[in-house]
Formats: structure tokens, C-alpha cells, sequence
């Protein structure tokens, strides 16, 4: 079992690292600065209706990734992030305590945009326009925290951040440039 979840989430991962590195330090400047054009890139990737669908199949898929990473954590349920042992051990246990400790909140992010989402859908079934999103529900509040007061928005901004460094750190485990053919792996003392 613990084989199927990190081949699944190694293979997720990968699929979803760009679209989502890319929605997270988006989502983290949008907290503070409401521009349009950063809202558009966010949620579109500037890309019109495919952007649209990458973001949120990659919301989706992130949903996926964080369930597969706990369970992939239980087992050692390690936190500590060491710097003496090299940049591979020290990414591998930033991208495990990072996603332990911030899952609550990428999964509120994660799942609010998807409610968004779904709620512009049924706005647009039968032909009629999608409606704009209503900056006063709950959905919206949750996505964006920009009603709550500032340390939420800190909050808020870190877990969208949040989405980046795990993409980053989480490539950077998968990717081996002198093992081209091989099983992507990590490092030898790690029991993930």
C-alpha cells in the first residue's frame, strides 16, 4: 500500500508542480494586492479557459497529493528540518514538515477555490454568463482571508506560498540528473 501512494503522489506531483507552484505564489501576493491582471493569472494562468482548467484540476489533484502525503508521513510523523546533512535531506524533510504542518490550511485554499469554481459553474449552466464572484461568501472569504484580520492574511499568504516551495522541493526530490533511467528516489537514510 505505502508503494501505490508514493508512486501515485510522486507521479501527481509532478503532473500538478508548475500549475500549482504557479496558483500558489499568485495566491499568496493576491492576499495584499487585489490587481486584476494577478487575479486573472492566478485563475487562468492568463490563458483563458484552458488556464482555468489546469488551476483547477491541479486543485484537485492537490487535494489527492495532500491525502496521499500524510499518509506517506504517519508512518515517521518527522518534523525536524536538518541543514547539516546536504540540500537533498534538507529539501526532503522541508517538503515533508511543510506539508505536514501546512495541509490544514493548503486544503482549505485548495477546496474553497474549487467551491468557487463549481459555484461559477452553476452560474453559467443553461447559457446564461457566470455570474462574478460574490466577494461576501464564505467561499471567497476562505479562499482569499481577505476579510480576516492581518495574521490570518499572514497565515493565508504562507499556505499559498506554501504550494510553491512544496512543488519546488517536492521536484527537486523526484529529479536526478545522473540517474537518467532510474526509479527516482530519495535520499538513502529517508523512509518515505
Amino acid at each position: 500500500m505505502k508503494k501505490f501512494f508514493l508512486v501515485t503522489h510522486r507521479w501527481i506531483g509532478l503532473a500538478a508542480a508548475l500549475v500549482l507552484a504557479l496558483a500558489g505564489a499568485s495566491g499568496a501576493f493576491l492576499v495584499w494586492n487585489h490587481s486584476a491582471a494577478l487575479a486573472d493569472f492566478h485563475t487562468h494562468l492568463l490563458i483563458g479557459e484552458p488556464g482555468e482548467w489546469l488551476v483547477n484540476s491541479s486543485a484537485f489533484a492537490f487535494v489527492l497529493l495532500a491525502i496521499g502525503g500524510i499518509v506517506l508521513w504517519w508512518r515517521r510523523k518527522a518534523l525536524a528540518v536538518r541543514r547539516d546533512k546536504g540540500w537533498r535531506r534538507f529539501l526532503f524533510d522541508l517538503h515533508h514538515a511543510l506539508g505536514a504542518t501546512g495541509a490544514v490550511l493548503m486544503l482549505v485554499v485548495s477546496l474553497s477555490g474549487l467551491g468557487i469554481m463549481l459555484n461559477e459553474e452553476e452560474g453559467e449552466e443553461g447559457g446564461a454568463p457566470a455570474q462574478p464572484v460574490d466577494q461576501n461568501s464564505l467561499m471567497f472569504r476562505l479562499h482569499t482571508a481577505r476579510s480576516y484580520p492581518l495574521p490570518v492574511q499572514v497565515l493565508w499568504a504562507a499556505a499559498s506560498a506554501s504550494f510553491l516551495v512544496q512543488a519546488m522541493s517536492g521536484f527537486a526530490m523526484w529529479w536526478r540528473p545522473g540517474d537518467r533511467g532510474a526509479e527516482p528516489s530519495l535520499p538513502a537514510s529517508a523512509d518515505h
